[in-house]
């Protein structure tokens, strides 16, 4: 059960739109949270090559218990709502999920042909369809999806990232009526350039498209192209996302 004030837990896969959500969250006016499991992850997974690898494991906390107690903890600056943005593949087995009882389970997914071309291009992904997958986040992201079904006795509340930018104030009308945030989609939704108080160490390195937005930009559908190596790991990952959204907003 959802407790007040309200924490809302965004899980999604990696290359999922995820920053820009929690730009458009943080500019309706919620405390946000950035990837708080990643550097236990990184640690964990002895991931060294990553990005910010050092800062982030500087600047984080690295144990995943005193993590889940942060999550429960006082909402910065008081706020109402606390925008938590949370990467599945972060949830390794060990990790208890019992924390998610307390917080309202949202998903923000992706068309899985988008998230793994993505990715290939930033740092490469497995060609083998379960490894690729599990890079990708996909069974860990089904795994969650299950547990917060089972908390809520119900789909919980998933939003497509393109549906986000092709009707904004639709879907978020939608979502913010469901979760019970005020909401005016007469409202422009806009946020400063650059990196933002709330963003990862990792940030930098990671964020530098988002750096240059300040809202959200007119959204043109594209036809993704799959590399041939890679069309085995979308097609694993195909009937999670189409599970998962077929509850979509």
């Amino acid at each position: 059960m959802t407790e007040v004030p309200l924490r809302i837990a965004m899980w999604s896969p990696p290359r999922a739109r995820s920053t820009m959500a929690m730009r458009v969250f943080e500019a309706l006016g919620c405390a946000v949270l950035d990837e708080p499991f990643y550097a236990y992850w990184l640690k964990a997974t002895k991931r060294e090559e990553d990005p910010g690898y050092a800062a982030t494991l500087a600047a984080h906390e690295i144990d995943w218990q005193k993590v889940e107690a942060l999550l429960l903890g006082p909402v910065p600056g008081g706020k109402a709502v606390w925008y938590q943005k949370h990467m599945a593949i972060h949830m390794l087995p060990e990790v208890s999920l019992a924390w998610m009882e307390r917080v309202r389970n949202c998903f923000l997914i992706r068309d899985p042909a988008e998230v793994v071309t993505s990715m290939s291009e930033f740092r490469g992904l497995a060609q083998d369809p379960e490894e690729g997958a599990r890079l990708a986040g996909i069974p860990q992201l089904e795994r969650i999806f299950d547990e917060a079904w089972a908390l809520e006795g119900r789909a919980p509340l998933v939003i497509d990232a393109n549906d986000l930018l092709a009707d904004a104030p639709g879907v978020l009308l939608r979502f913010c009526a469901a979760v019970g945030i005020p909401f005016n989609p007469a409202e422009p939704i806009t946020w400063a350039p650059g990196k933002h108080e709330g963003d990862g160490a990792w940030a930098d390195a990671w964020y530098q498209k988002v750096y240059q937005t300040t809202g959200l930009e007119p959204y043109a559908r594209k036809e993704t192209t799959v590399p041939r190596a890679l069309e085995a790991v979308v097609a694993r990952c195909r009937p999670t996302y189409d599970r998962i959204a077929a509850h979509r907003l």
